[in-house]
């Protein structure tokens, strides 16, 4: 029982999103503008997700919208333009670089930079406590010359 858990936990069993609604496209490049968008479009229901992977319901819905915008003959600017109106630039994976989206993108800069200068501050604050101690007068080293010698 132990080694069939053992190998379950090393080789972990992926689960797909199935997708519901399998409509056939008319030729292989929509199926690929649909395979690459719903890729590069977030689940606002399960955050770390794509849609592809995704089987939240609303997933679901993310994928026939855009199945059926492909039908329409809606560009991907114009799908992806109508997915953030919907849902805002959190359903990119790759939101665009604006006054809204500065702390998506500068955040993680921000904070190694935080984490940079407390770093600095310790190590610095570490020296200084930790300094060597002054060199031994001529008389001390005598002292501990002789405490030594006693002790042999």
């Amino acid at each position: 029982m132990k080694k069939i858990i053992l190998v379950l936990l090393i080789f972990p069993i992926h689960l797909y999103a199935v997708d519901r609604n399998p409509i056939e496209f008319a030729n292989a490049e929509q199926e690929k503008r649909f395979s690459e968008l719903i890729e590069e479009l977030r689940c606002v229901v399960c955050q770390n997700q794509s849609v592809a992977d995704s089987n939240a319901e609303l997933a679901q819905d993310v994928r026939d919208i855009v199945r059926n915008k492909i039908h329409e003959g809606q560009t991907d600017e114009e799908i992806t333009d109508f997915m953030v109106e919907r849902y805002g630039d959190f359903v990119l994976y790759n939101p665009p670089l604006k006054p809204k989206t500065y702390v998506l993108w500068l955040g993680p800069l921000v904070l190694v930079l935080i984490g940079l200068i407390v770093l600095v501050y310790f190590i610095r604050r570490h020296a200084q406590i930790t300094s060597t101690p002054p060199s031994l007068t001529e008389e001390e080293r005598h002292k501990i010359k002789q405490m030594l010698d006693k002790e042999n």
